[in-house]
């Protein structure tokens, strides 16, 4: 008898976020992005909508680790198809190289909207952490992605209540309805 079976695997699951490992991730983003603010207290982060700062310094822990400032940045919320696990999810973007890119691409007369075209991004684990996006030629969303969209139960507006990131959210469909369509 030995303490596990022969056959026992660590679970990969999903909290429903993209997180970005080392290496490639391929996303196809389903939804217009929404903007804000994240800020972070007491090792979790809450967000505001918005393009202005609507999160005061003394709201948010101070970042003793790295930049001894206030833990509050801005961010971009959508709902992606992660192809890696074959599973809608929300993606937040605090990183500002990533936010660069797309903006360029959603910009630009030969690629436009980010919603045509999968994207891959590139975690490169050097110091200080390394992202580059690449978009993939445009062609017509998968019956796969739409069916994952249609049967996803995600919802932007989530991402805005503050106790959302400390769910127990392995089943991500249980973090609310959505209530527009993206694509």
């Amino acid at each position: 008898m030995t303490f596990l079976p022969k056959d026992t695997t660590i679970p990969s699951g999903s909290n429903g976020y993209v997180k970005f490992e080392e290496g490639e991730t391929r996303l196809r983003i389903l939804s217009a992005a929404r903007v804000g603010w994240e800020g972070w207290k007491d090792n979790k982060p809450f967000r505001r909508e918005g393009n202005e700062k609507n999160i005061d310094d003394d709201e948010v822990d101070i970042d003793e680790r790295f930049t001894k400032k206030p833990k509050v940045r801005p961010f971009w919320g959508m709902i992606v198809y992660d192809y890696g696990d074959a599973q809608v999810k929300f993606l937040t973007l605090t990183q500002k190289k990533i936010m660069k890119t797309l903006m360029d691409l959603a910009e630009s007369k030969d690629w436009g909207d980010p919603m045509g075209y999968d994207l891959v991004i590139t975690k490169e684990d050097t110091k200080p952490v390394s992202y580059t996006v690449k978009p993939i030629p445009p062609k017509k969303i998968s019956a796969e992605v739409r069916d994952a969209f249609d049967a996803s139960e995600l919802d932007l507006d989530n991402l805005f209540e503050s106790d959302n990131d400390s769910k127990d959210t392995r089943d991500f469909n249980s973090v609310g309805k959505k209530k527009s369509k993206g694509f």
